[in-house]
Protein backbone atom coordinates (compact mmCIF):
# COMPACT_ATOMS: atom_id res chain seq x y z
CA UNK A 1 0.00 0.00 0.00
CA UNK A 2 1.56 3.46 -1.13
CA UNK A 3 1.24 5.69 1.87
CA UNK A 4 0.98 9.75 2.28
CA UNK A 5 4.42 11.32 2.98
CA UNK A 6 4.81 13.82 5.38
CA UNK A 7 6.19 16.98 3.95
CA UNK A 8 7.46 20.09 6.18
CA UNK A 9 5.01 22.90 5.49
CA UNK A 10 2.15 20.95 7.29
CA UNK A 11 2.70 22.08 11.06
CA UNK A 12 0.25 19.34 12.33
CA UNK A 13 2.06 16.26 10.67
CA UNK A 14 5.45 17.76 10.79
CA UNK A 15 6.15 17.54 13.92
CA UNK A 16 6.90 13.88 13.75
CA UNK A 17 9.62 14.73 11.33
CA UNK A 18 10.93 16.30 14.67
CA UNK A 19 10.41 13.49 17.31
CA UNK A 20 13.14 10.73 17.96
CA UNK A 21 11.83 7.68 16.76
CA UNK A 22 11.35 4.78 18.92
CA UNK A 23 13.20 1.30 18.79
CA UNK A 24 11.34 -2.02 17.44
CA UNK A 25 10.65 -4.46 20.10
CA UNK A 26 10.28 -7.38 17.89
CA UNK A 27 9.79 -7.99 14.06
CA UNK A 28 6.70 -9.32 13.54
CA UNK A 29 4.44 -9.91 10.49
CA UNK A 30 3.19 -6.09 10.91
CA UNK A 31 6.88 -4.32 10.66
CA UNK A 32 7.16 -6.57 7.59
CA UNK A 33 3.78 -5.11 6.35
CA UNK A 34 5.11 -1.71 6.67
CA UNK A 35 8.41 -2.55 5.09
CA UNK A 36 6.50 -3.61 2.22
CA UNK A 37 4.54 -0.35 2.42
CA UNK A 38 7.47 1.97 3.02
CA UNK A 39 8.92 0.39 -0.11
CA UNK A 40 5.97 0.68 -2.26
CA UNK A 41 6.04 4.49 -1.32
CA UNK A 42 9.18 4.92 -2.16
CA UNK A 43 9.15 3.53 -5.45
CA UNK A 44 6.00 5.19 -6.26
CA UNK A 45 7.72 9.07 -4.77
CA UNK A 46 10.20 7.82 -6.69
CA UNK A 47 12.90 8.31 -4.31
CA UNK A 48 16.13 6.77 -3.21
CA UNK A 49 15.40 6.13 0.62
CA UNK A 50 12.51 6.91 2.98
CA UNK A 51 12.65 6.60 6.82
CA UNK A 52 8.88 5.92 8.83
CA UNK A 53 8.60 9.20 10.13
CA UNK A 54 8.29 10.25 7.20
CA UNK A 55 4.84 8.71 6.85
CA UNK A 56 3.28 9.48 10.06
CA UNK A 57 5.10 6.46 12.01
CA UNK A 58 7.30 6.66 15.14
CA UNK A 59 9.42 3.72 14.18
CA UNK A 60 13.18 3.06 13.76
CA UNK A 61 12.63 1.65 10.49
CA UNK A 62 14.36 2.70 7.24
CA UNK A 63 14.52 1.52 3.38
CA UNK A 64 16.55 2.64 0.76
CA UNK A 65 17.42 1.55 -2.46
CA UNK A 66 20.04 3.27 -4.58
CA UNK A 67 19.85 1.01 -7.91
CA UNK A 68 21.78 -2.11 -6.32
CA UNK A 69 18.46 -3.44 -4.62
CA UNK A 70 16.08 -3.03 -1.53
CA UNK A 71 17.67 -2.84 1.26
CA UNK A 72 15.26 -3.11 4.76
CA UNK A 73 16.76 -1.86 8.29
CA UNK A 74 14.78 -2.35 11.49
CA UNK A 75 16.94 -0.43 14.25
CA UNK A 76 19.55 0.76 12.13
CA UNK A 77 22.58 2.08 14.27
CA UNK A 78 25.98 4.01 12.17
CA UNK A 79 28.76 1.99 14.55
CA UNK A 80 31.70 3.24 12.21
CA UNK A 81 32.58 6.17 10.27
CA UNK A 82 35.88 6.85 8.09
CA UNK A 83 36.05 10.12 5.68
CA UNK A 84 34.23 12.89 4.94
CA UNK A 85 32.19 14.39 1.45
CA UNK A 86 30.05 17.45 0.33
CA UNK A 87 27.44 16.84 -1.67
CA UNK A 88 24.05 17.95 -3.04
CA UNK A 89 21.27 15.89 -1.15
CA UNK A 90 17.40 16.34 -1.46
CA UNK A 91 14.73 14.85 0.65
CA UNK A 92 10.68 13.52 0.04
CA UNK A 93 9.88 15.30 2.95
CA UNK A 94 11.07 18.66 1.80
CA UNK A 95 10.14 19.01 -1.92
CA UNK A 96 11.52 21.52 -3.90
CA UNK A 97 14.51 22.14 -2.33
CA UNK A 98 18.45 20.61 -2.11
CA UNK A 99 21.14 21.17 0.21
CA UNK A 100 24.83 20.65 -0.10
CA UNK A 101 25.60 18.48 3.30
CA UNK A 102 28.89 17.17 4.37
CA UNK A 103 28.73 13.30 5.38
CA UNK A 104 30.99 10.67 6.38
CA UNK A 105 32.05 8.71 3.09
CA UNK A 106 32.28 5.17 4.35
CA UNK A 107 30.16 4.04 7.45
CA UNK A 108 29.44 0.04 9.48
CA UNK A 109 25.53 0.40 9.88
CA UNK A 110 24.60 -2.54 12.40
CA UNK A 111 20.27 -3.37 12.49
CA UNK A 112 18.02 -5.68 11.63
CA UNK A 113 16.64 -7.64 8.70
CA UNK A 114 12.97 -8.23 7.51
CA UNK A 115 13.40 -11.72 9.21
CA UNK A 116 14.87 -9.87 12.53
CA UNK A 117 18.22 -12.05 11.88
CA UNK A 118 21.03 -9.11 12.61
CA UNK A 119 22.61 -7.69 9.55
CA UNK A 120 25.57 -5.83 9.06
CA UNK A 121 26.23 -3.33 5.94
CA UNK A 122 29.50 -1.56 5.08
CA UNK A 123 28.43 1.17 2.88
CA UNK A 124 30.23 4.46 0.74
CA UNK A 125 29.65 7.08 -1.24
CA UNK A 126 26.57 7.40 -2.18
CA UNK A 127 24.75 4.64 -0.25
CA UNK A 128 26.74 6.10 2.01
CA UNK A 129 24.75 9.25 2.46
CA UNK A 130 21.58 7.88 1.85
CA UNK A 131 22.01 5.61 4.73
CA UNK A 132 22.73 8.76 6.91
CA UNK A 133 20.03 10.60 5.49
CA UNK A 134 17.54 8.04 6.72
CA UNK A 135 18.91 7.69 10.12
CA UNK A 136 18.47 10.91 10.86
CA UNK A 137 15.37 11.20 10.07
CA UNK A 138 15.40 8.50 12.97
CA UNK A 139 16.69 10.93 15.11
CA UNK A 140 14.25 13.95 14.21
CA UNK A 141 16.67 15.64 11.84
CA UNK A 142 16.21 17.06 8.74
CA UNK A 143 19.25 17.73 5.45
CA UNK A 144 18.17 20.97 6.07
CA UNK A 145 19.31 21.17 9.59
CA UNK A 146 23.23 20.29 8.14
CA UNK A 147 23.36 21.69 4.60
CA UNK A 148 25.91 24.13 4.35
CA UNK A 149 23.54 25.91 1.52
CA UNK A 150 20.45 25.19 0.50
CA UNK A 151 18.86 26.38 -3.28
CA UNK A 152 15.79 25.34 -5.34
CA UNK A 153 16.12 21.60 -6.67
CA UNK A 154 16.57 22.01 -10.67
CA UNK A 155 13.60 20.50 -12.18
CA UNK A 156 14.01 16.80 -13.36
CA UNK A 157 13.95 17.30 -17.68
CA UNK A 158 10.65 15.72 -19.60
CA UNK A 159 11.40 12.28 -20.34
CA UNK A 160 10.46 11.96 -24.60
CA UNK A 161 9.61 8.94 -26.35
CA UNK A 162 10.25 9.47 -30.39
CA UNK A 163 8.30 7.80 -32.88
CA UNK A 164 9.58 8.15 -36.38
CA UNK A 165 10.41 5.84 -39.02
CA UNK A 166 11.69 7.98 -42.29
CA UNK A 167 14.84 9.51 -43.46
CA UNK A 168 12.43 12.88 -42.90
CA UNK A 169 12.23 11.86 -39.15
CA UNK A 170 15.94 11.57 -38.88
CA UNK A 171 17.03 15.22 -38.31
CA UNK A 172 14.06 15.95 -35.83
CA UNK A 173 15.98 13.06 -33.68
CA UNK A 174 18.80 14.28 -33.66
CA UNK A 175 18.19 17.83 -33.09
CA UNK A 176 16.50 16.62 -29.97
CA UNK A 177 19.60 14.78 -28.85
CA UNK A 178 21.92 18.19 -30.08
CA UNK A 179 19.66 20.57 -27.84
CA UNK A 180 19.95 17.98 -25.05
CA UNK A 181 16.56 16.91 -24.66
CA UNK A 182 16.22 13.47 -22.69
CA UNK A 183 14.86 11.57 -25.37
CA UNK A 184 14.54 7.88 -23.40
CA UNK A 185 13.41 5.39 -26.00
CA UNK A 186 12.85 5.19 -30.16
CA UNK A 187 9.53 3.26 -31.48
CA UNK A 188 9.84 2.61 -35.25
CA UNK A 189 8.20 0.38 -37.86
CA UNK A 190 9.76 -2.93 -38.40
CA UNK A 191 12.65 -3.56 -40.71
CA UNK A 192 11.10 -4.20 -44.32
CA UNK A 193 12.35 -5.53 -47.50
CA UNK A 194 13.56 -2.85 -49.66
CA UNK A 195 15.16 -2.34 -53.40
CA UNK A 196 15.54 -4.07 -56.06
CA UNK A 197 17.11 -7.33 -54.31
CA UNK A 198 14.63 -7.06 -51.43
CA UNK A 199 17.31 -7.08 -49.20
CA UNK A 200 15.72 -6.78 -45.21
CA UNK A 201 16.58 -3.23 -44.10
CA UNK A 202 16.21 -0.91 -40.96
CA UNK A 203 14.53 2.09 -41.55
CA UNK A 204 16.29 5.34 -41.20
CA UNK A 205 15.06 6.15 -37.34
CA UNK A 206 16.57 2.78 -36.27
CA UNK A 207 20.04 3.84 -37.59
CA UNK A 208 19.64 6.90 -36.09
CA UNK A 209 18.56 5.64 -32.87
CA UNK A 210 21.18 2.80 -32.79
CA UNK A 211 23.98 5.05 -33.68
CA UNK A 212 23.04 7.28 -30.21
CA UNK A 213 23.00 4.49 -28.06
CA UNK A 214 19.03 4.34 -27.81
CA UNK A 215 16.97 1.31 -26.88
CA UNK A 216 14.37 1.16 -30.15
CA UNK A 217 11.02 -0.94 -29.95
CA UNK A 218 9.87 -1.82 -33.62
CA UNK A 219 6.06 -3.47 -32.64
CA UNK A 220 4.02 -4.82 -36.19
CA UNK A 221 1.20 -2.55 -34.33
CA UNK A 222 1.66 -0.15 -31.70
CA UNK A 223 -1.78 -0.90 -29.97
CA UNK A 224 -0.08 -4.20 -29.10
CA UNK A 225 -0.26 -5.03 -25.18
CA UNK A 226 3.49 -5.57 -25.26
CA UNK A 227 4.20 -2.50 -27.48
CA UNK A 228 2.30 -0.27 -25.08
CA UNK A 229 3.71 -1.46 -21.88
CA UNK A 230 7.40 -1.55 -23.23
CA UNK A 231 6.40 2.61 -23.79
CA UNK A 232 5.14 3.30 -20.38
CA UNK A 233 8.24 1.18 -19.00
CA UNK A 234 9.85 4.35 -20.09
CA UNK A 235 7.77 6.35 -17.97
CA UNK A 236 7.52 9.34 -20.82
CA UNK A 237 6.30 12.77 -19.80
CA UNK A 238 6.32 13.95 -23.43
CA UNK A 239 5.74 11.56 -27.47
CA UNK A 240 6.98 13.21 -30.12
CA UNK A 241 5.87 12.31 -33.39
CA UNK A 242 7.66 12.52 -36.98
CA UNK A 243 6.46 10.59 -40.02
CA UNK A 244 5.95 7.34 -37.62
CA UNK A 245 3.45 5.34 -39.68
CA UNK A 246 0.99 4.41 -36.86
CA UNK A 247 -1.72 6.00 -36.10
CA UNK A 248 -1.13 6.28 -31.55
CA UNK A 249 -4.81 5.00 -30.00
CA UNK A 250 -6.50 7.17 -27.21
CA UNK A 251 -4.50 5.25 -24.78
CA UNK A 252 -1.22 6.15 -25.80
CA UNK A 253 -1.89 9.74 -26.66
CA UNK A 254 -3.22 10.10 -22.55
CA UNK A 255 -0.50 8.74 -21.36
CA UNK A 256 2.03 11.57 -21.19
CA UNK A 257 1.51 14.24 -18.93
CA UNK A 258 2.76 16.80 -21.07
CA UNK A 259 1.02 15.42 -24.42
CA UNK A 260 2.26 14.08 -27.39
CA UNK A 261 3.13 16.74 -30.12
CA UNK A 262 3.38 15.94 -34.14
CA UNK A 263 5.65 17.60 -36.72
CA UNK A 264 3.51 17.54 -40.01
CA UNK A 265 4.98 18.66 -43.43
CA UNK A 266 2.25 21.33 -44.39
CA UNK A 267 0.41 24.41 -43.27
CA UNK A 268 -2.10 22.36 -41.45
CA UNK A 269 -5.39 23.00 -41.76
CA UNK A 270 -4.45 22.17 -45.27
CA UNK A 271 -2.54 18.90 -46.58
CA UNK A 272 -3.48 16.46 -44.02
CA UNK A 273 -2.67 13.13 -44.81
CA UNK A 274 0.50 10.69 -45.67
CA UNK A 275 1.82 12.95 -48.34
CA UNK A 276 1.73 16.50 -47.93
CA UNK A 277 5.04 17.39 -49.79
CA UNK A 278 4.06 16.15 -52.89
CA UNK A 279 0.44 17.20 -53.10
CA UNK A 280 0.92 20.48 -52.41
CA UNK A 281 3.43 21.05 -55.23
CA UNK A 282 1.10 18.61 -57.34
CA UNK A 283 -1.68 21.13 -56.38
CA UNK A 284 0.76 24.32 -57.41
CA UNK A 285 1.06 25.71 -54.21
CA UNK A 286 3.36 28.53 -53.58
CA UNK A 287 4.07 27.91 -50.00
CA UNK A 288 3.88 25.02 -47.58
CA UNK A 289 5.29 24.98 -44.07
CA UNK A 290 5.58 22.71 -41.18
CA UNK A 291 3.28 22.85 -38.13
CA UNK A 292 3.62 21.38 -34.83
CA UNK A 293 0.51 20.08 -33.64
CA UNK A 294 -0.70 18.57 -30.19
CA UNK A 295 -2.04 15.02 -30.90
CA UNK A 296 -5.70 14.22 -30.78
CA UNK A 297 -6.87 10.75 -32.40
CA UNK A 298 -8.48 12.10 -35.14
CA UNK A 299 -6.17 12.71 -38.08
CA UNK A 300 -3.90 15.76 -38.25
CA UNK A 301 -6.59 17.45 -36.58
CA UNK A 302 -4.96 18.25 -33.11
CA UNK A 303 -4.44 22.39 -32.43
CA UNK A 304 -1.63 24.44 -33.90
CA UNK A 305 1.20 24.76 -31.14
CA UNK A 306 3.78 26.05 -33.72
CA UNK A 307 4.18 26.57 -37.37
CA UNK A 308 6.51 28.18 -39.92
CA UNK A 309 5.49 28.83 -43.81
CA UNK A 310 8.26 27.93 -46.57
CA UNK A 311 8.04 29.05 -50.27
CA UNK A 312 8.04 26.36 -52.95
CA UNK A 313 10.67 26.91 -56.02
CA UNK A 314 9.30 26.88 -59.35
CA UNK A 315 11.40 24.24 -60.07
CA UNK A 316 11.70 22.20 -57.18
CA UNK A 317 10.91 18.58 -56.53
CA UNK A 318 9.12 16.78 -53.62
CA UNK A 319 12.66 15.26 -52.92
CA UNK A 320 14.21 18.90 -52.64
CA UNK A 321 11.47 19.95 -50.56
CA UNK A 322 11.28 16.75 -48.31
CA UNK A 323 14.91 17.87 -47.29
CA UNK A 324 14.35 21.42 -46.54
CA UNK A 325 11.12 21.07 -44.86
CA UNK A 326 12.75 17.74 -42.44
CA UNK A 327 15.55 20.82 -41.35
CA UNK A 328 13.22 23.42 -40.85
CA UNK A 329 10.49 21.26 -39.00
CA UNK A 330 13.86 19.91 -36.95
CA UNK A 331 14.32 23.09 -35.62
CA UNK A 332 10.57 24.15 -34.72
CA UNK A 333 10.37 20.94 -33.05
CA UNK A 334 12.80 21.83 -30.48
CA UNK A 335 11.23 25.14 -30.05
CA UNK A 336 8.20 23.96 -29.42
CA UNK A 337 9.47 21.26 -27.08
CA UNK A 338 10.86 23.80 -25.25
CA UNK A 339 8.06 25.87 -24.86
CA UNK A 340 5.58 23.02 -24.04
CA UNK A 341 8.50 22.27 -21.35
CA UNK A 342 8.49 25.76 -19.44
CA UNK A 343 4.73 25.86 -19.60
CA UNK A 344 4.95 28.46 -22.50
CA UNK A 345 2.95 27.14 -24.92
CA UNK A 346 0.01 28.30 -26.83
CA UNK A 347 -2.74 25.92 -29.11
CA UNK A 348 -4.85 27.44 -31.66
CA UNK A 349 -7.52 25.40 -32.89
CA UNK A 350 -7.34 24.37 -36.95
CA UNK A 351 -10.00 25.73 -39.01
CA UNK A 352 -12.21 22.64 -40.33
CA UNK A 353 -13.60 24.79 -43.15
CA UNK A 354 -10.06 24.82 -44.30
CA UNK A 355 -9.03 21.56 -44.35
CA UNK A 356 -7.81 19.45 -47.22
CA UNK A 357 -6.47 15.79 -47.90
CA UNK A 358 -3.04 15.05 -48.99
CA UNK A 359 -3.86 10.99 -49.57
CA UNK A 360 -1.36 8.14 -50.00
CA UNK A 361 0.51 7.89 -53.02
CA UNK A 362 0.33 4.97 -55.35
CA UNK A 363 2.68 4.18 -58.49
CA UNK A 364 -0.57 4.81 -60.51
CA UNK A 365 -0.69 8.47 -59.55
CA UNK A 366 2.24 8.24 -61.48
CA UNK A 367 0.43 8.14 -65.04
CA UNK A 368 0.55 10.93 -67.49
CA UNK A 369 -3.14 12.34 -69.06
CA UNK A 370 -0.83 14.13 -72.18
CA UNK A 371 -4.42 15.69 -72.43
CA UNK A 372 -3.26 17.86 -69.01
CA UNK A 373 -2.41 21.04 -69.40
CA UNK A 374 1.48 21.19 -69.65
CA UNK A 375 1.93 23.14 -66.23
CA UNK A 376 -0.13 20.71 -64.46
CA UNK A 377 2.02 17.15 -65.88
CA UNK A 378 4.93 20.04 -64.88
CA UNK A 379 4.14 19.74 -61.45
CA UNK A 380 3.47 15.93 -61.59
CA UNK A 381 6.59 15.39 -62.30
CA UNK A 382 8.07 17.48 -60.06
CA UNK A 383 5.62 16.41 -57.30
CA UNK A 384 6.26 12.75 -57.52
CA UNK A 385 10.13 12.59 -57.91
CA UNK A 386 11.79 10.45 -55.97
CA UNK A 387 8.61 8.31 -55.57
CA UNK A 388 6.54 6.82 -57.15
CA UNK A 389 8.26 9.09 -59.96
CA UNK A 390 5.60 10.17 -63.19
CA UNK A 391 5.51 7.40 -66.07
CA UNK A 392 4.46 7.24 -69.52
CA UNK A 393 4.84 4.47 -72.16
CA UNK A 394 6.98 4.68 -75.97
CA UNK A 395 6.70 2.14 -78.27
CA UNK A 396 4.39 -0.14 -75.74
CA UNK A 397 7.54 0.20 -72.71
CA UNK A 398 6.94 2.18 -70.02
CA UNK A 399 9.15 5.33 -69.62
CA UNK A 400 10.03 7.46 -66.42
CA UNK A 401 10.02 10.83 -66.70
CA UNK A 402 12.18 12.46 -64.07
CA UNK A 403 12.57 16.09 -65.05
CA UNK A 404 10.43 18.18 -67.41
CA UNK A 405 9.93 21.73 -68.20
CA UNK A 406 6.98 23.92 -69.94
CA UNK A 407 7.74 25.78 -72.99
CA UNK A 408 6.54 28.93 -73.40
CA UNK A 409 3.63 29.88 -76.22
CA UNK A 410 2.63 26.49 -78.20
CA UNK A 411 4.29 27.77 -81.07
CA UNK A 412 3.62 26.53 -85.06
CA UNK A 413 4.58 22.88 -83.95
CA UNK A 414 1.87 21.73 -81.80
CA UNK A 415 -1.05 22.87 -84.83
CA UNK A 416 -2.49 19.72 -85.60
CA UNK A 417 -0.81 17.33 -83.58
CA UNK A 418 -2.30 14.87 -80.65
CA UNK A 419 -1.79 15.39 -77.20
CA UNK A 420 1.35 12.96 -76.49
CA UNK A 421 2.70 13.57 -79.76
CA UNK A 422 6.55 14.48 -79.88
CA UNK A 423 7.29 17.64 -81.83
CA UNK A 424 10.89 17.79 -81.68
CA UNK A 425 13.81 15.14 -79.97
CA UNK A 426 17.50 16.17 -79.90
CA UNK A 427 19.97 16.87 -77.40
CA UNK A 428 17.70 19.78 -76.08
CA UNK A 429 15.39 17.09 -74.59
CA UNK A 430 11.66 15.63 -76.10
CA UNK A 431 8.94 18.70 -76.52
CA UNK A 432 5.84 16.85 -76.59
CA UNK A 433 2.10 18.39 -77.04
CA UNK A 434 0.02 18.55 -73.83
CA UNK A 435 -3.73 19.57 -73.74
CA UNK A 436 -2.49 23.07 -73.26
CA UNK A 437 1.56 23.96 -74.50
CA UNK A 438 4.31 22.19 -74.80
CA UNK A 439 6.19 20.14 -72.19
CA UNK A 440 9.75 19.48 -72.93
CA UNK A 441 11.46 16.32 -70.88
CA UNK A 442 14.85 16.64 -69.75
CA UNK A 443 15.75 13.63 -67.63
CA UNK A 444 14.22 10.28 -68.36
CA UNK A 445 14.51 6.75 -67.44
CA UNK A 446 13.77 3.60 -70.00
CA UNK A 447 12.20 0.72 -68.56
CA UNK A 448 14.71 -1.42 -67.14
CA UNK A 449 17.21 1.13 -67.39
CA UNK A 450 18.90 4.37 -65.78
CA UNK A 451 17.93 7.49 -65.44
CA UNK A 452 19.96 9.71 -68.04
CA UNK A 453 19.58 13.05 -69.50
CA UNK A 454 16.83 12.66 -73.10
CA UNK A 455 19.31 13.36 -75.26
CA UNK A 456 21.61 10.50 -74.52
CA UNK A 457 18.27 8.65 -74.07
CA UNK A 458 17.37 9.40 -77.89
CA UNK A 459 20.48 8.14 -79.26
CA UNK A 460 19.43 4.65 -77.79
CA UNK A 461 15.73 5.06 -78.62
CA UNK A 462 14.13 5.06 -81.98
CA UNK A 463 11.90 8.41 -81.01
CA UNK A 464 11.40 11.22 -83.47
CA UNK A 465 9.22 13.64 -84.13
CA UNK A 466 5.71 12.42 -85.21
CA UNK A 467 5.68 9.33 -82.51
CA UNK A 468 3.43 9.48 -79.74
CA UNK A 469 3.75 8.81 -75.85
CA UNK A 470 1.28 7.50 -73.57
CA UNK A 471 -0.37 4.73 -76.23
Amino acid sequence: MIREIVKVGDPERERILRRPSKAVRHVNQSVRALLKDMAETMYAAPGVGLAAPQIGINKRIVVVDVGDGLVELVNPEIVEREGTALDWEGCLSVPGLIGEVERSRRVRVKGLAADGRPLWIDAEDFFARALQHEIDHLDGVLFLDRARTVREAPKPTPRVVFFGTPEFAVPSLRALLADDITVVGVVTQPDRPQGRGLAVLPPPVKVAAREADLPVIQPASVRAADALAAIAAWEPDCLVVVAYGQILPKGLLAMPRLGAYNLHASLLPKYRGAAPINWAIMRGERETGVTVQHMVSKLDAGDIVRQVAVPIGERETAGELHDRLAEVGARLLVETLRAVFAGKATRVPQDETQATYAPLLTRDHGRIDWARPAVEIDRLIRGLNPWPVAFTSAGGRALKIWRAEPLPGAGEAAVGAAPGQIVAAGEDGLDVVTGDGILRLLEVQGEGGRRMAAGEYLRGHRLQAGSRLGE
